[in-house]
């Protein structure tokens, strides 16, 4: 049947028996089977192709790997790496033999098998020894670099300690060490070993006593600080007792200076001064030497 050009045609009908056909196979079909031999000997052939190739990579590496343990064998005997020079510094107070000794080092050792970790571990254990560093410089040097603690007073922990700027008491005190500093006491033995942060803090805080007095008064330098409950005491080179409240000292310090100088011009002297009366803070409490206290206002 002829149709007119505006006619529009219908959509074209697609039958199922007008499509391509699809086969179907099993999957145990003979031409999957037939593919999967042939990706198979794909693989072989690919896996013999490199053979060569990754047989000499593993015969390298197995090569390397010996000749990385015959190298070492060697290093570890050759008189090349016998060591001659040592090199310390930052050491004051503990000896380069004492730190060798230490750090079981020995010129004529064999650097090469030295435990540089090691030896700086053994060496750290001497009692001066804040932090060490230990290098080797192959074929026969060694540097060894030293921060020892710093001494900052004396404290009595049921025995004498040598204490640090940081409140740590870091060895016993020994007649070789020769130290003329301030003595700390007030903590005993006891409260040392049951709480260490808490007696290291009131360390600390006679370390800033120290500290304020060498600021402001100066001289006489302090001996001891004793510390209280409620406050501190303070004995000066000459004897002079000051008794501090608890808290910051910049102000009750600035009031000592006051009270001396007055005495001064008084032609007084202070076994005692008191300068921690809470209720009254600007009033200071004076014991003559020889004669009876008296309360005065601070000028």
């Amino acid at each position: 049947m002829q149709r007119s050009c505006g006619e529009k045609l219908a959509p074209p009908q697609i039958r199922p028996e007008h499509g391509p056909t699809i086969e179907r196979m099993a999957p145990g079909s003979p031409r999957n089977r037939r593919r999967r031999h042939e990706r198979s000997a794909r693989l072989r052939g690919a896996a013999l192709a490199h053979a060569p190739r990754l047989l000499l990579t593993i015969a390298g590496l197995a090569a390397l790997g010996l000749g990385s343990v015959r190298a070492d064998v060697w290093a570890r005997h050759s008189p090349r790496f016998a060591l001659r020079s040592i090199q310390v510094s930052g050491a004051q107070r503990a000896s380069e033999a004492e730190l060798l000794a230490l750090g079981g080092i020995q010129r004529g050792m064999n650097l090469w098998a030295l435990d540089a970790d090691e030896s700086a571990r053994g060496m750290s254990s001497h009692p001066w020894v804040r932090s060490i560093w230990v290098r080797r410089a192959l074929p026969d040097s060694l540097h060894i670099r030293v921060e020892e603690h710093r001494p900052a007073a004396l404290a009595v922990l049921g025995q004498l300690y040598v204490v640090d700027g940081e409140g740590v008491p870091f060895k016993r005190l020994a007649a070789a060490d020769a130290l003329d500093l301030p003595l700390i006491t007030g903590i005993s033995r006891d409260e040392a070993a049951r709480s260490p942060d808490q007696s290291a803090a009131r360390l600390r805080t006679a370390l800033e006593l120290i500290a304020a007095w060498d600021r402001t008064v100066q001289r006489p330098a302090l001996s001891e600080v004793h510390l209280g409950d409620a406050g501190s005491r303070l004995v000066d080179l000459d004897g002079q007792v000051v008794e501090l409240a608890a808290g910051p000292p910049e102000a009750a310090l600035a009031r000592l200076i006051r009270v001396r100088a007055e005495l001064r011009q008084r032609g007084l002297s202070a076994s005692t001064i008191h300068l921690e009366n809470r209720v009254r803070p600007q009033w200071v409490a004076v014991q003559l030497a020889g004669r009876p206290g008296l309360d005065a206002p601070a000028k």
